[in-house]
């Protein structure tokens, strides 16, 4: 009987295990911050990692866009929204074709070790070095991750661009 009782005890629990693994089971919260963490060991505060605010940037943005939207959250001081932009940012980098050949050779572009060292600045709290390698990350953008300004007439009839107004 004892042994029985112990097998059913058991059997409920691995049946009961993924429902608590669920974030939405315990409270309907994933946990949340709006400050930068778990970059290295230094800002590991907790085996799960929080979910940081997204950037407001459209789903379609490209790596120019979210790395502008990371220098503006530094300026306004959301680390973790900052570092939830450089993520994504460097994701779009890394998220390429290449020939079947070269799939397990890792991108070791500029702009990608730019990201880095502004998270790794982010977790260190040197908002000052992470703005100056995001602002060398968007100067080391591949042509395809660039943001192209639009081209307007100006009164006179010459072009300009939306950077020169």
């Amino acid at each position: 009987m004892h042994r029985l009782l112990m097998t059913s005890t058991v059997l409920a629990g691995l049946v009961a295990l993924p429902a608590l693994a669920d974030s939405t089971a315990i409270g309907g919260q994933e946990p949340m911050s709006q400050y930068a963490s778990n970059i290295d060991r230094a800002t590991v505060h907790s085996v799960i990692a929080p979910k940081l605010p997204a950037p407001p940037v459209g789903a379609n943005a490209d790596a120019q866009d979210l790395l502008q939207a990371a220098l503006q959250a530094l300026a306004a001081k959301r680390t973790g929204m900052a570092q939830e932009a450089l993520e994504r940012a460097e994701t779009r980098l890394l998220t390429r074709s290449v020939p079947p050949d070269q799939a397990d050779v890792p991108d070791d572009g500029t702009a990608v070790h730019l990201i880095s060292s502004a998270r790794l600045a982010i977790a260190h709290g040197d908002l000052a070095s992470a703005d100056s390698a995001i602002q060398q990350a968007i100067g080391a953008l591949p042509p395809d991750q660039r943001t192209v300004p639009s081209v307007t007439r100006d009164a006179v009839g010459g072009e300009q661009s939306d950077a020169s107004k």
